[in-house]
C-alpha cells in the first residue's frame, strides 16, 4: 500500500472518530491552487479545518511536520473556503497525528493546534 492510500484510510478513520463524537463532515480534500485541507467538519459552534499527518512510528518530526509554511497554506485555503461557503461558525485549526508501528496504531487529535492570529496571508 502506498502513502496516499494509507493516508486516505486514516482520513476515513478520523472521519469516523469525528462522527462518533457528533461532528458533521462538511468536506474532504478541499483543494485550491496552493493548498489543501484534509477534512472540514462542523463540531458544535466550530468549523474545523483538520490536517491529518501519518508517520510510521512516533517521533518528534511528526509534530514538526506541520510547520509555519504548512499552517500558512492551510489558513489561506480555509480563508478561501470561508469566502466561498459563508458561515457563522468559529474557525478552528486541528491536527491529527497518526502513528503506526509494527504492531500498534494510534492517533493523537489536537484541537485548536494553532490559530491565524500570527500569520500574514
Amino acid at each position: 500500500m502506498n502513502t496516499r492510500e494509507t493516508g486516505k484510510i486514516w482520513e476515513e478513520k478520523v472521519c469516523g472518530y469525528l462522527r462518533s463524537r457528533g461532528a458533521e463532515i462538511l468536506d474532504r480534500n478541499f483543494t485550491v491552487k496552493g493548498g489543501e485541507i484534509d477534512i472540514i467538519a462542523r463540531e458544535g459552534d466550530y468549523i474545523c479545518f483538520i490536517e491529518v499527518k501519518y508517520r510510521t512510528h512516533k517521533a518528534v518530526d511528526a509534530y514538526q511536520s506541520v510547520g509555519y509554511k504548512k499552517k500558512s497554506r492551510i489558513i489561506k485555503t480555509a480563508d478561501i473556503y470561508l469566502r466561498r461557503y459563508k458561515t457563522d461558525l468559529q474557525p478552528r485549526f486541528d491536527v491529527v497525528f497518526v502513528f503506526s508501528g509494527d504492531e500498534e496504531e494510534s492517533f493523537e487529535y489536537i484541537k485548536n493546534a494553532y490559530d491565524a492570529s500570527s500569520y500574514n496571508y
